[in-house]
């Protein structure tokens, strides 16, 4: 007996484990349909809208319903009964819009195919143009710098010329000034000179006329000495003659005693 009741506790316990399983499913189970329900009622808006832009039948749309057992009663349209004929008279309104658009499609292809190959053309002969065009203004650019390249060098040769005639006239003025002040300092050495000159000349005549002067003075002083010493000098040679005639006789005399 007292197993019987452990196993009907148990029975018990695994039936409200069961339940409590089924419980959470249960609950899983309509939020995910609750979040189904919303992307129905999403996708519900957007099929409205697209049925009212194609105008397929006047008033139909999807109305939801959540307590609905079939598809038709949860969507609130008959898809057999209504929906699928008006989109099967649509489908074949598209279709023949569709092959007169094909139609006119191709031939828009073929005047595409002939448009592209004048466009082509067109495009080969801007093509040749642009060529062209890029050469004669290459050719441009090229003239263009040369001539910028010619008007700087000039610009530069120009300069220099004016650079060098600046300093040609600096040197020529330096020089001027050098020659001025050679000149000026010359000329004063010149008056120097002539002034020292002068007074050399005045020294000099000055030292001549008291040279001569003295020469004068001299002469004059020597004169009488000269004389009386010329006096003196002839009375000593007379005396020296005299002498010398008396002294002959007697050396002969003493020569030829001698001899005998």
């Amino acid at each position: 007996m007292k197993r019987e009741l452990q196993a009907v506790e148990r029975d018990i316990v695994d039936a409200e484990v069961a339940r409590n399983g089924w419980e959470e499913k249960s609950w899983d189970l309509d939020t995910m349909i609750g979040h189904k329900f919303k992307e129905l009622e999403a996708l519900s808006i957007e099929c409205n809208q697209a049925l009212r832009r194609l105008k397929l039948v006047q008033g139909l749309q999807y109305v939801l319903n959540a307590k609905g057992s079939s598809p038709a009663e949860v969507s609130g349209i008959d898809y057999k009964s209504i929906l699928k004929p008006a989109l099967d008279s649509f489908a074949d309104d598209i279709n023949k819009s569709s092959m007169s658009k094909l139609e006119e499609l191709i031939s828009l292809q073929q005047q595409s195919v002939e448009n592209a190959a004048k466009i082509e053309a067109k495009r080969n002969r801007v093509a040749a143009l642009q060529s062209n065009c890029d050469e004669v203004e290459a050719q441009a650019n090229y003239l263009k710098k040369e001539t910028q390249n010619y008007t700087s060098r000039c610009a530069s040769e120009a300069k220099k010329l004016v650079e060098d005639v600046e300093i040609e006239t600096h040197n020529v003025d330096v020089v001027e000034r050098e020659v001025a002040d050679v000149l000026e300092t010359s000329k004063l050495k010149l008056q120097e000179a002539i002034e020292q000159r002068d007074e050399e000349i005045q020294i000099c005549a000055w030292e001549l006329c008291a040279l001569v002067d003295s020469v004068s003075k001299y002469k004059e002083y020597m004169a009488p000495k000269i004389s009386e010493m010329k006096s003196n000098l002839s009375e000593t040679a007379g005396a020296v003659s005299d002498s010398y005639k008396s002294s002959l006789p007697l050396q002969f005399g003493i020569t030829f005693e001698a001899n005998h």
